[in-house]
């Protein structure tokens, strides 16, 4: 079973987090919501840099997915190619951006349905788009923020809806957007999956499961 919800104990790390990762935001390097989303699809298993350095590219290159819907897959995954599951994520950019302009004029939508519908869009990539291009409130549960939701006790498994649920009941939606970005640095730099680093962790104290995940 699940710890009961101690309102407590979420606003305790809420603090902790403000004042350990005031500035924490988005690292993705974009233009517009449609870079945006292009950057979120390609930051599957990569890093935000590696993201980064691809997108300066792609910028330079195409505007809009007017552009991207008129390439070929496989032209586009030679861009790609330095990144993990480039072929993928070409057809899935292209794919969406073809989408995006049959069905929604060449605008990217604005809800969580219709977003995570697109190709190569799930519901966390779809958050990513909400919360920092639209200001939508969403909670982006990537890998990060599902391991700490787990350690601290309020789900059982790292599970992208059950992290969602387990933070949604505990933190007012206006806090979503920025309480992921600082989970993930927090996931980066401190709650790493392997050898976590409990003894600098800034949230340490607010951690019920300190030993668990120490042993993780």
């Amino acid at each position: 079973m699940n710890d009961p919800i101690d309102a407590e104990d979420a606003e305790r790390l809420g603090a902790a987090l403000v004042q350990a990762f005031p500035e924490a935001r988005c690292e993705l390097y974009v233009r517009d919501p449609w870079d945006l989303l292009v950057a979120a699809i390609l930051s599957a298993r990569t890093s935000d840099a590696q993201v980064n350095r691809v997108m300066a590219v792609l910028c330079e290159h195409f505007c809009g997915p007017e552009a991207f819907a008129a390439l070929d897959h496989r032209d586009l995954a030679k861009v790609l190619n330095r990144l993990p599951l480039y072929p993928q994520k070409a057809r899935a950019i292209v794919e969406c951006a073809r989408h995006i302009v049959d069905r929604y004029h060449g605008t990217v939508p604005q809800s969580m349905q219709e977003l995570s519908a697109l190709p190569g869009v799930g519901r966390k990539t779809a958050a990513v788009v909400l919360g920092n291009a639209f200001g939508i409130p969403a909670i982006a549960a990537d890998g990060h923020v599902q391991r700490i939701v787990r350690r601290l006790g309020w789900c059982e498994r790292e599970n992208p809806r059950e992290a969602e649920r387990a933070l949604a009941q505990r933190f007012p939606p206006h806090h979503w957007v920025s309480l992921c970005h600082r989970l993930i640095r927090l996931g980066r730099e401190h709650c790493r999956p392997l050898q976590p680093r409990c003894s600098s962790c800034p949230c340490a104290a607010t951690c019920p499961r300190q030993g668990v995940a120490s042993s993780r």
